[in-house]
């Protein structure tokens, strides 16, 4: 053996390579030798067999085979030190790469480069906000019964917008099934401010009789309407209204106490672009004592409402209208009134003049409600809601006068309380809806209607003093107030207030609880 054959020292960057040639990325690693039939010759002619010191044969033959295997070793070596400077530059590669990124994160704010695309915000010409009310009271099938499918308009409301500024306009929709008048859909343009806008009836005609206040509710893809009922002399009709300009899909499920109803021809209901569909809900969900409506469209957002009618016999019970609201883990309903007790809940098929809350949870959870009267006492209860189960809470052992009441759940949760008028000229009802609170500058529409007031409940936490049409009024912390209004609308300056306007004579009830402005067209960002 020469010297040749010894291991190799470790190579260093400043050893050069005699192999100019590149080193590409698809290139094999290094492979360990296997020596060829040719290698293998010459070796076995250079096996000593004699004394390698004395014979020169023998060591000429031995370096020949030296020489041939070092030449082989040189470019297996070259082999592998282009691997190693592979390895070795891209780790350099990556290491370059995280110092960029601790660098540029350790350099101070003011010298990192701020790279933004060039934007443009786009706004509308005008925002607008739309409302969409209940339209007129719906009569199903014809007074001798003879046709239980005819649809009649009985009696049209009159609709008040309350509006701080812009351009108001009433856009007329149409219902499909008769092609009578159907809901108007009332829309600002020009003003940010919240748009308000709200219907009253009063109606005595045939087995109906009532009066009926409700609010114009924007359009929504979900919404529940708490109320109604489809048990024997109780009729509940559900208005479902698209103002826009595209067709809508609409499912529509039915809760009562035993939790979601079967129906019938209640999913994929087609609402076409401007018209109002109508459905009798004793149709796809007959006998329901207690009802909560769920509506869910898809294509276009919409409006619903129920409109409910009591008739015991040949005494007419009353009418009202039900509005929609929101699955939310908190609710406040103003202007709920509890009256004294007559007695007549007590004979059979009047169970239903009495004062209830009536609550839903979809999922079911833990609730807590608050009482609250105009002296800012207070009454509190705790307990929890079935999954899915319509569940009526009696307020009639409740002190006699109108009260707040303040909702707060683990769950979203929908509410609505029903209030009742019983006197001798007749029977009458209203269902509270449930309500948000809003900030700022408000104008809310006032319909007609007997002895219209103003119902303001405060959830903040802070004394606040607020403007009704300009006058201020100190509003105590979570306070609630109470205030005679005329017809037309009333401006409400204040934050985190939720309003309700109610209206009460011997015989007859009906309110409306405010809902607070969605967002209003806001503009679009356009990247350049």
């Amino acid at each position: 053996m020469t010297d040749r054959d010894e291991t190799p020292d470790p190579l260093d960057e400043s050893q050069q390579f005699d192999d100019p040639s590149p080193i590409r990325d698809d290139e094999e690693p290094p492979r360990e030798h296997e020596p060829t039939e040719a290698e293998l010759a010459v070796e076995a002619e250079a096996e000593p067999s004699g004394d390698i010191a004395s014979d020169v044969a023998l060591t000429d033959r031995e370096a020949a085979a030296n020489d041939a295997a070092e030449s082989r070793r040189r470019f297996e070596r070259r082999d592998a030190v282009r691997w190693s400077a592979r390895g070795l530059a891209g780790l350099a590669a990556a290491a370059l790469g995280v110092g960029a990124v601790l660098g540029a994160t350790a350099l101070p704010e003011d010298l990192r480069a701020q790279a933004q695309a060039p934007s443009t915000h786009v706004l509308p010409a005008s925002p607008m906000q739309s409302r969409v009310c209940a339209g007129p009271v719906l009569r199903v099938g014809t007074a001798d019964g003879q046709d239980a499918l005819a649809l009649a308009a009985i009696e049209e409301p009159s609709v008040t917008v309350g509006s701080l500024g812009g351009d108001v306009a009433q856009v007329p929709l149409t219902m499909r099934q008769a092609e009578l008048p159907g809901a108007a859909s009332i829309v600002q343009r020009g003003e940010s401010s919240t748009l308000s806008a709200a219907q009253s009836v009063s109606v005595d005609v045939d087995a109906v009789r009532g009066l009926a206040a409700s609010e114009c509710a924007e359009t929504r893809l979900e919404q529940w309407l708490v109320g109604g009922s489809t048990r024997t002399g109780r009729q509940t009709t559900l208005t479902i209204a698209n103002g826009s300009e595209v067709a809508a899909s609409v499912d529509v499920t039915v809760y009562g106490p035993d939790g979601p109803v079967e129906t019938v021809g209640s999913t994929g209901v087609a609402v076409g672009a401007g018209q109002v569909e109508v459905l009798d809900l004793a149709a796809i969900a007959p006998g329901v004592a207690d009802a909560v409506v769920h509506v869910a469209s898809t294509g276009a957002p919409v409006t619903a409402h129920l409109q409910q009618t009591i008739t015991r016999g040949l005494e007419r019970g009353g009418f009202d209208v039900v509005d929609p609201v929101s699955a939310l883990t908190s609710a406040v309903l103003p202007g709920v009134v509890v009256a004294e007790s007559s007695g007549l809940e007590t004979q059979p098929d009047y169970d239903d003049t009495t004062p209830v809350l009536r609550l839903l949870s979809p999922t079911g959870g833990a609730v807590r409600v608050v009482f609250q009267s105009g002296d800012g006492s207070t009454i509190e209860s705790e307990g929890s809601l079935e999954a899915g189960r319509v569940t009526d809470f009696p307020l009639d052992d409740l002190p006699v006068g109108t009260l707040a009441v303040r909702i707060e759940s683990d769950a979203p949760v929908v509410a609505g309380a029903r209030s009742v008028a019983i006197a001798g000229e007749g029977l009458d009802f209203d269902w509270v809806a449930g309500g948000q609170p809003r900030s700022g500058a408000s104008s809310i529409a006032v319909p007609a209607g007997p002895g219209a007031r103003l119902h303001v409940v405060s959830t903040s936490d802070a004394e606040q003093e607020i403007t009704i049409d300009g006058e201020a009024v100190r509003l105590p912390a979570m306070g609630v107030l109470e205030r005679a209004v005329d017809g037309g609308a009333v401006e409400v300056v204040g934050d985190d207030l939720v309003i309700g306007v109610g209206y009460r004579s011997d015989s007859e009830i009906a309110g409306f609880t405010a809902s607070p402005q969605g967002p209003a067209a806001e503009g679009v960002t356009v990247l350049h």
